[in-house]
């Protein structure tokens, strides 16, 4: 950053919607002031917890934890910037209360933190006494928009929402379309289920309807009737085990067919231009992303290189070598060995579709596409976003195994593998750091590790 009217002007773009009533703690590293940690959090959660409320804010506790994660980050210096339209210098209020908790956490560690405010017609630093650099109102919020840093991200397409509910909000289909994707899901899932479950029941259980080798009970290619269903034809309960098999593997594939090819039409559509995703098809995909092996193989297809493996994940058809192929996939993901950044070309169609399943399917359907959402945009490095996917999922399934995980690892401030190592790279460059890692590393890759390993 070449300066504080870059930084600020930066800030928002960082976090994809401009601050209110909140306080942004900003990590910078190295020579050229490169940005590390930007954590934002409501300026509320900075007041101190009053006597008798044990449940409310704990504002030394937030400003602890946020000064541990800009120091384990490998900062050099912090800046706090305010943004609130209150007189930060008011001695009993929210702004000033928020100043005094951080600085007094960070300057043990980073003495001299940069405060500055940033209100809804102006920016200052705080403790500028300067009237010709800092008058009173501040320099206007224009010096800000027209800065080299917000002209470099209007050129690469970057944009900021007006607060941050219109950031995160997927704002629901139109009732005729949710209600075609309902169906279409409900379906779906009761040949799924009625596949999976002739695989271990051969001769019936508990679910009702037609036994395979019965007339009317096969199917051909994932729920469509088919020859196989001529009465004799199975007529082991070994063979019928095996033709459902067959058939719950068709049922994957097809799944996963339906999501190569809504990813496929986003894709190749033009910049701007409107996209109409199958309602039909958008439910089917929801419903689908509930069977791990599907939803496994819908994440190895954000990864440049796997269209077999993925195909053989969705068929059920995996052995040592798709188990190799699989954690390989995943190290790229979370390894800072192996991590890469993502491939845009992959990840922005997959992120449209996921966005469409969430706005059409019924919302205790969503829980996978919104744990892939946070997947996708904590390995784009967009902790704020990911963490509110998170939240998301966990708002319809608490119990969500890989979400409790991944909210852990952002909870600790682990990034994404391809991160961490160019944090090492930096640190050795520019630092003169040794390659032992330090504890908080190795809590790190414990939880990366896990993350993996889910």
């Amino acid at each position: 950053m070449a300066g504080p009217e870059d930084l600020l002007a930066y800030v928002p773009y960082r976090l994809g919607f401009e601050p209110v009533e909140s306080a942004v703690l900003v990590s910078l590293t190295g020579p050229r002031q490169r940005v590390g940690l930007v954590a934002r959090v409501d300026l509320s959660d900075l007041r101190l917890r009053r006597p008798g409320d044990p449940d409310g804010p704990d504002g030394a506790a937030t400003a602890r934890w946020l000064a541990d994660h800009v120091v384990a980050d490998g900062a050099d210096r912090a800046v706090v910037v305010l943004y609130t339209a209150t007189d930060p210098t008011a001695p009993a209020g929210a702004a000033r209360r928020a100043v005094d908790l951080l600085r007094a956490r960070l300057d043990r560690r980073l003495p001299g933190t940069e405060v500055w405010h940033v209100s809804p017609t102006g920016f200052r630093a705080l403790d500028c006494t300067d009237p010709l650099c800092c008058p009173p109102g501040g320099r206007p919020l224009a010096v800000l928009k027209g800065s080299r840093v917000a002209a470099h991200m209007v050129l690469e397409g970057r944009t900021v929402a007006g607060t941050r509910e219109e950031r995160y909000t997927l704002r629901a289909a139109p009732e005729v379309a949710r209600t075609q994707a309902r169906r279409a899901a409900a379906r779906w899932t009761d040949t799924h289920r009625r596949l999976l479950h002739r695989t271990t029941y051969p001769n019936g259980g508990p679910i009702d309807g037609p036994l395979l080798g019965q007339a009317g009970a096969s199917v051909g290619t994932a729920g469509q009737p088919g020859r196989s269903g001529r009465p004799g034809r199975a007529t082991s309960a070994a063979a019928r085990v095996e033709q459902a098999g067959r058939e719950l593997a068709d049922w994957g594939a097809e799944s996963l067919g339906l999501w190569r090819s809504a990813v496929r039409l986003v894709a190749d559509a033009q910049p701007g231009q409107p996209v109409t995703l199958s309602p039909v098809d958008l439910g089917k995909i929801g419903a689908a992303l509930a069977d791990t092996p599907v939803r496994d193989a819908v994440l190895l297809t954000l990864v440049p290189g796997t269209a077999e493996t993925a195909l053989r994940t969705a068929r059920r058809e995996t052995d040592g070598d798709t188990d190799r192929s699989t954690g390989a996939v995943m190290a790229q993901i979370v390894d800072p060995d192996r991590g890469i950044p993502p491939d845009e070309d992959l990840t922005r169609p997959a992120r449209a579709v996921l966005e469409a399943v969430v706005t059409h399917v019924p919302r205790n359907r969503r829980a996978p596409a919104y744990l892939l959402l946070a997947i996708l945009a904590w390995w784009h490095g967009d902790g704020g976003l990911a963490a509110e996917r998170v939240s998301d999922a966990l708002g319809v399934d608490p119990d969500h195994r890989l979400a409790l995980v991944l909210r852990s690892a952002i909870a600790g401030g682990v990034p994404p593998g391809w991160v961490r190592r160019e944090q090492a790279f930096f640190h050795r460059e520019f630092r003169g750091e040794t390659e032992g890692a330090t504890e908080g590393e190795t809590e790190g890759e414990a939880e990366s590790d896990e993350l993996a390993a889910v």
